[in-house]
């Protein structure tokens, strides 16, 4: 049995992380990537997917460091496991509170889980999903009473300043490259959306004009980074320069299936229309244009 360890934003699931069954079927509307990479590749490989929506770029190296050190632990040969993340913007955030959720908790938004002790261990991640977090009577930051907190850190101190987020992505991604490398694991890349060509903050949600400058070179204290992690190499899947899984759906609509997740009538949106008729920006590829993204673009990244 081959493994391939999977992880991103909603991009990647539109789901709660379920850490005991982790690549439940989920309704049509909601498969994405992982779900038809398992369904092209078959029964010699198992996809698990760790992605949860909001997710932020840290978290998502330290449920792979996680996982992969507990399949290591049972056993599992290195040599048999891959490892594909795909990277949200750099301004959203996690943070550990040593809480414990219950039955009736576990799934709530803007939380994240990763172990399969969840309802006895201390230890659950509050998700900041990089905008001003839901506030009702259901939502978790009031389920954790940080709603003053979190306002402040991500509205006032955050989004005006994502170098900090930036940075502690890019020292976890290194350590995950690190391990990677030492355990002869082969590690791809992608992005859900242009971050790279401007800084998270500045309507990053919006398709940027085409470049092939990282906003990140223009940032000191961010270089030592820069020349050691695969951002242009072929491990990283880009679609024109630095551009995304929302914009290869755009560019690749089709006339006969949805686009986008949330309308499934097979209509054509534009990016613009799109905004307008949904009154959001978050784009998220349909079903249908994840699985065409799989057989033309991801299978080519994985040399399959």
């Amino acid at each position: 049995m081959k493994y391939i360890l999977t992880t991103g934003c909603s991009f990647t699931n539109n789901r709660r992380l379920n850490p005991d069954n982790v690549f439940e079927p989920a309704q049509h509307v909601h498969n994405s990537w992982p779900y038809y990479l398992q369904k092209k590749l078959g029964k010699e490989y198992k996809v698990m997917n760790y992605g949860v929506a909001t997710n932020d770029n840290v978290s998502m190296c330290r449920i792979i460091l996680y996982h992969l050190d507990r399949l290591i632990k049972e056993n599992v040969n290195p040599k048999d496991i891959t490892v594909i993340i795909q990277w949200s913007a750099a301004v959203r955030q996690s943070v550990y509170l040593h809480k414990t959720l219950d039955e009736n908790s576990h799934g709530m938004g803007h939380t994240l889980v990763y172990h399969n002790n969840w309802n006895k261990t201390p230890g659950v991640f509050y998700l900041t999903g990089g905008f001003q977090p839901p506030t009702g009577p259901d939502s978790a930051i009031k389920f954790f009473n940080i709603e003053n907190a979190i306002h402040y850190w991500q509205a006032e101190i955050t989004w005006d300043n994502t170098v900090n987020t930036t940075m502690h992505w890019l020292e976890t991604w290194l350590l995950l490259e690190k391990t990677c490398s030492e355990l002869g694991i082969d590690a791809y890349y992608m992005s859900m959306r242009d971050i790279f060509s401007h800084m998270s903050g500045d309507n990053f949600l919006k398709p940027k004009p085409n470049t092939k400058e990282n906003w990140m070179n223009d940032v000191e204290v961010l270089k030592p980074y820069l020349d050691k992690l695969p951002i242009n190499s072929e491990r990283y899947w880009h679609y024109k320069n630095y551009k995304g899984l929302l914009e290869w759906t755009i560019d690749n609509r089709n006339d006969n299936i949805p686009v986008f997740q949330e309308f499934q009538e097979p209509k054509v949106y534009t990016f613009d229309e799109y905004v307008k008729v949904s009154g959001h920006e978050w784009g998220h590829p349909s079903a249908e244009m994840m699985e065409i993204f799989v057989n033309t673009e991801l299978c080519k990244l994985l040399k399959l």
